[in-house]
């Protein structure tokens, strides 16, 4: 049982090597918020192109109901989201802000571009920097193309078969009927108007005005304060100032931030592991030690 015990103990120092460092720090950290308490702040990042809300809309929930959390920066570096993407987390801020009375800002890195204005639009302040990328404003079907002269120079046959006059308009091996053409324009001329007009709404633009901001141009943040959708040029101490003066805050801000998953290793340590894990941990070193001390045995007979 030696080599049971001595394996055992090396696997619980392995342990306690991979918790201890994040245990500490938390107990630190918590010791020193009770000496000197700061105002949460939370950190919403958004970057690349969007495709999925569903997250995004999890932490907004979280933050604005939380009354721990003081305001909410969205943290912008989005060049663009599907359409109902960037609709839905739009909506889900502006819903959020009519029940909750708490400020929610944008601070945009490098870029802030049509789906990602788009939500940006629904917070109370945007800030960016001078240099960086902002607008395209409008909507487009990517990834329409025609192959069905390819296919015949190669000799194939395609047979579409469809119940509906439109069902096939997006099929890139037939031809793009003109009434299929007129389709595809018309939901995008709706959706181009949705989208400029929640946009007009919230940053107080006129739509009559919108072929000088909102036909698909990109502008540098300089320009776009010009133009009235930013309000402010700076960076995160920028930021900062806004967030402290909407949310009244005095003294030093506790940045929160969605936690990362934890290790396999340290997740068996966390308070949402069943009760009995303790006994599956057991039972594995157990199990393990057991094999080791065997094979151990083994050898040297």
């Amino acid at each position: 049982m030696r080599a049971y015990d001595f394996l055992k103990n090396i696997f619980l120092a392995l342990i306690l090597l991979q918790v201890a460092p994040p245990l500490i720090k938390n107990i630190v950290k918590n010791y020193y918020n009770f000496l000197e308490p700061k105002s949460r702040v939370a950190i919403i990042p958004l970057k690349g192109v969007l495709y999925d809300a569903s997250d995004t809309i999890k932490q907004l929930h979280t933050y604005f109901k939380d009354p721990t959390i003081k305001a909410i920066v969205v943290k912008m570096d989005c060049s663009g989201s599907a359409t109902g993407t960037g609709q839905s987390i739009y909506d889900e801020i502006m819903h959020l802000k009519v029940h909750n009375q708490k400020p929610i800002i944008t601070l945009v890195e490098n870029t802030c571009a049509s789906g990602g204005y788009l939500i940006a639009s629904a917070t109370d302040y945007i800030v960016a920097p001078g240099m960086s990328l902002v607008g395209s404003i409008g909507v487009c079907l990517p990834y329409l193309f025609q192959m069905r002269e390819f296919i015949e120079k190669h000799t194939i046959t395609y047979i579409p078969m469809t119940a509906g006059a439109y069902k096939s308009t997006a099929d890139p091996f037939t031809d793009l009927k003109p009434e299929q053409k007129t389709l595809l324009q018309s939901m995008l001329n709706d959706s181009y108007e949705q989208f400029i007009t929640m946009i007009a709404h919230n940053r107080k633009l006129s739509t009559s005005t919108a072929k000088e901001w909102a036909d698909g141009k990109i502008f540098t943040g300089k320009q776009a304060l010009k133009l009235g959708l930013i309000d402010e040029i700076g960076a995160v101490s920028a930021a900062v100032k806004i967030i402290k003066e909407k949310a009244m805050i005095e003294g030093d801000i506790e940045w929160v931030k969605k936690e990362k998953p934890l290790s396999a290793l340290a997740s068996l340590f966390s308070g949402e592991q069943p009760d009995n894990d303790s006994s599956l941990l057991e039972g594995a070193i157990h199990t393990v030690c057991a094999t080791l001390e065997n094979r151990y045995s083994a050898a040297k007979l």
